[in-house]
């Protein structure tokens, strides 16, 4: 007896063993009454067994031991000279002998013969490492095909120790190890070698690569040129960025837009497109922004479109026309659609809003006539805009709010 058996049956013995519950449950007799066995023996469902000798249940319920084991004190053992090889409840073989297990479990010696525990490949070639060799025809054999290792490439055979292509194929690539059905491979689809590439999306049929039903090949891709923006209606029509293909036909731009450039063309707003402004010829240059259709320098306001444009400062326009701009009388401007020199307490704040946008607003009691002061940190200034003083404003010489004279100067 080898002294490797119980070593081998340990795994199957361990996986006998996790089955055990189940199995005894399964073979427990209906009868609520347990069964009484003789001294020596164990009930196995509703028989009794003695699991030192029993080789159907050695050691334990159920647990069989291989083909040609025997049980000796509830341990499975093979006759010396053999080993228990393949799965449970599996076989004692001579490892000696036995081409399929010929010195260990699983060392197949394919077309030889086993003896002493090594293979013997008389008539045949040994491929593989010593110890765990094979012997095999290299003129059949397509993992070997001509020579050890030599494995064959899929969809071929070894023919006389050459691979070869079997039938219905086509070795197109020579020393490649490729074959390929012609007829029906979308890499490689036609009637001779290389064949072509067919189309994403297409399949091969008879070596004629076919796009789907109601698809078109455009440009290697099946396409449905009813709705493909980029081949709307034939291939190749490209519809504008932002517009879509509907039926075969581009549709218009979206909210009124316009088709400009061709590479690629785009769906453009005339009305605010900085590089298509009014037309599509026309473009804004660096610092202008595009307003209704009209360049006009950034932070200016567009009072009227045209070529060129009227662009103005100022906060709102007269009509078509610019606001006319003003001095306040302390070296700034401010604008009004108002006429020259009519005033009023609204120009005079917008006076002195353009002077300073900081500080708190008053009206001066103290002037005759209506007055408006500013007063801020580091002065104050009186604009009056009728009576006596119409049209002049203070200087901010000092904190107090003093009232215009003849000297200072006038605004408009």
């Amino acid at each position: 007896m080898s002294s490797r058996a119980p070593a081998r049956l340990a795994p199957l013995l361990a996986v006998a063993l996790l089955a055990l519950p189940a199995a005894l449950l399964a073979g427990c007799p209906k009868s609520s009454s347990p069964v009484t066995c003789p001294a020596g023996q164990t009930a196995c469902g509703s028989a009794c067994f003695d699991l030192q000798v029993d080789p159907a249940h050695c050691g334990y319920c159920l647990i069989e031991c291989p083909t040609g084991g025997a049980c000796q004190a509830g341990t499975c053992a093979c006759p010396a000279g053999q080993e228990a090889c393949g799965a449970a409840p599996g076989a004692c073989v001579p490892l000696a002998t036995d081409p399929a297990n010929c010195g260990a479990c699983g060392h197949d010696c394919g077309l030889g013969s086993c003896a002493g525990g090594s293979c013997d490949c008389t008539g045949h070639v040994a491929c593989g490492a010593p110890g765990s060799e094979t012997c095999v025809d290299p003129a059949t054999d397509p993992l070997n095909c001509g020579g050890c290792g030599h494995r064959c490439g899929v969809g071929q055979a070894c023919q006389g120790g050459t691979c070869a292509c079997n039938a219905g194929l086509t070795d197109c690539r020579p020393g490649v190890d490729a074959c390929y059905d012609l007829g029906q491979d979308e890499a490689h689809c036609g009637a001779a070698c290389p064949g072509l590439a067919c189309p994403t999306g297409a399949t091969c049929t008879a070596g004629v690569c076919r796009c789907p039903i109601g698809q078109t090949d455009c440009g290697g891709a099946c396409v449905d040129t009813t709705s493909s923006a980029t081949n709307c209606g034939a291939c190749g029509v490209k519809c504008a960025v932002g517009a879509s293909c509907v039926a075969g036909a581009c549709t218009a731009c979206p909210n009124g837009g316009t088709v400009c450039g061709s590479a690629p063309a785009t769906c453009t707003d005339l009305g605010s497109s900085h590089d298509h402004c009014g037309n599509c010829a026309t473009a804004c240059t660096a610092g202008q922004t595009c307003t209704q259709g009209s360049c006009c320098t950034t932070g200016l306001r567009l009072c009227a479109p045209g070529s060129p444009p009227t662009c103005c400062a100022g906060n709102a326009c007269c009509g078509a026309a610019c606001q006319p701009a003003h001095s306040n009388g302390l070296g700034q401007t401010y604008y009004d659609c108002a006429p020259v020199p009519t005033l009023t307490r609204i120009t005079a704040q917008e006076a002195s809003a353009a002077w300073s946008p900081t500080g708190g607003t008053v009206t001066e009691p103290f002037c005759s006539g209506n007055c408006y002061s500013l007063q801020t940190t580091s002065g104050c200034a009186v604009w009056c805009y009728d009576g006596n003083f119409a049209g002049r404003v203070s200087r901010p010489l000092s904190l107090s709010c003093l009232c215009p004279t003849a000297l200072d100067p006038t605004w408009n």
